[in-house]
């Protein structure tokens, strides 16, 4: 009894911590589809997700590769912060980039359109009209991109990273970058996007029992959270994950054979302090790297994990992939406490946490903590007052103060009353 009363406070809070999640999947249809837990009537309805809507128009050819939300970079201001979170870059097929709102699915700005196939893009806000985007190609070059407001967008400069990129991983307020792709020569590197300039390449592994070295194959990368770009996380097509510390050796830290497929997405926890990988196969896993193993899975995925998206709390962490399910899951008890049908094989996915009401509940925050700082700021005041006047009264007697030291004492007592 004891446990089923535990179970349906759970399944309350989830509800209530959950009332505003929306998540955005993108699919091979060229759609983005909106998926949000509406209210719900019971407990166990409020822990499901609702497709709700799609935004853009049917085009195979145009299909969401990855989706990012955009993010303040290094010129930036905190005032972006939310302008910035509500903008998603959308990697598509032919070489196209789109900037899209996230509540409304209307484009902030043109399409930029690259020469061939491209693997991914970010996108940076410097202020509310002007936006950078930092391209990753199929071919290995790094590109940028700039816009202003309804403008046209402009190259700004581009170098060539490798020779075949599978995967990439960006920093804009840092201006890093973690790329890499297949074949000798490809194996991850990390660049500074403004110079160009190689920062890091990663030895290749040792050979094997067979004396045998086999070509990197990068199938997946990501920057830990709160490293500052010194750790990153590799999934390889032979399911090996990696553990990078550039302080460290040119190998990885840490290495694990995850499943018997191809690792298709890996991302960091809010702290940094564990990984998510997911495979070709429905494997999704958490690493916990101050261990050196895994924690533990996710279940309920039957087919391949195309993007993995973490909330912005740390708390819940979501998938998307071919078997066109969205999935929600509480990343402490792996418990999956959303979902939602989305009809459609999907390619990537994102967490639009930053809605009107999340934006409410921060303004007042806000409001609450320069209210409590005044009082502080305040009472700090009045202490510093009647220190003074108590060191005016200790130094001297009442017949030998001056006059001027009389009045001064008047004063400060007014004031504190």
């Amino acid at each position: 009894a004891a446990s089923l009363s535990q179970r349906a406070v759970e399944r309350r809070s989830y509800a209530r911590v959950m009332t505003t999640l929306r998540v955005l999947a993108g699919d091979e249809l060229g759609y983005v589809r909106v998926c949000a837990n509406a209210p719900a009537a019971s407990d166990d309805d409020g822990e499901s997700l609702h497709l709700i809507g799609k935004f853009g128009a049917l085009n195979r050819a145009s299909a969401t590769l990855r989706m990012h939300h955009a993010t303040p970079n290094a010129h930036g201001d905190d005032a972006l912060t939310f302008t910035s979170l509500g903008t998603i870059v959308a990697a598509r097929k032919g070489g196209r980039v789109d900037a899209l709102d996230a509540r409304s699915g209307a484009q902030k700005h043109k399409t930029l359109r690259v020469d061939g196939e491209i693997v991914d893009a970010y996108g940076s806000c410097s202020s509310a009209t002007a936006m950078d985007v930092i391209v990753v190609h199929a071919s290995g070059e790094v590109s940028t991109h700039g816009v202003e407001g309804d403008g046209d967008w402009k190259r700004r400069g581009s170098f060539t990273a490798m020779a075949n990129a599978l995967s990439a991983d960006v920093d804009t307020r840092l201006g890093r970058i973690v790329i890499g792709g297949k074949d000798f020569g490809n194996d991850v590197m990390i660049y500074d996007i403004a110079e160009g300039k190689r920062l890091y390449k990663a030895k290749p592994p040792p050979v094997n029992w067979l004396n045998y070295r086999a070509p990197p194959w990068v199938s997946a990368t990501c920057f830990a959270s709160q490293s500052e770009c010194v750790r990153f996380f590799v999934g390889t097509g032979e399911h090996r994950f990696r553990h990078y510390d550039t302080r460290e050796a040119k190998r990885a830290v840490l290495e694990l054979d995850m499943g018997n497929a191809v690792i298709t997405s890996v991302a960091s926890s809010a702290d940094g302090n564990e990984a998510y990988v997911a495979n070709a196969r429905g494997l999704f896993e958490i690493v916990d790297l101050r261990a050196g193993r895994t924690r533990g899975k996710f279940r309920g995925n039957s087919g391949s994990i195309r993007q993995i998206a973490v909330h912005p709390d740390g708390m819940h962490v979501a998938c998307g992939g071919l078997d066109q399910y969205v999935r929600v899951y509480d990343v402490k008890t792996k418990r999956a406490v959303a979902s939602a049908y989305a009809k459609q094989a999907l390619t990537s996915i994102v967490f639009d946490a930053y809605t009107p009401e999340v934006e409410a509940a921060n303004a007042k925050s806000a409001n609450k903590k320069a209210k409590k700082s005044t009082k502080v700021e305040a009472d700090g005041s009045v202490k510093k007052l009647k220190k003074k006047v108590k060191r005016v009264v200790a130094s001297d007697s009442e017949d030998d103060v001056p006059k001027k030291t009389k009045k001064t004492k008047k004063k400060l007592k007014m004031r504190i009353e």
